[in-house]
């Protein structure tokens, strides 16, 4: 089973934004803006939450 992050209404599944994808976008970016205080990592899997809950 897929799970969407993002749809329009008529468009095609083939562009909608995958939960998955969306989440490693997610986890990445706020990764990188925790790096500054030395929590990227704990931000990361933060990010990820979703997967799991």
């Amino acid at each position: 089973m897929k799970f969407y992050a993002h749809s329009v209404e008529g468009k095609p599944t083939s562009e909608w934004h995958r939960l998955y994808d969306h989440l490693l976008s997610v986890a990445s970016l706020a990764k990188k803006f925790a790096g500054s205080f030395n929590s990227g990592d704990w931000a990361y899997l933060a990010g990820l939450c979703d997967l799991f809950f």
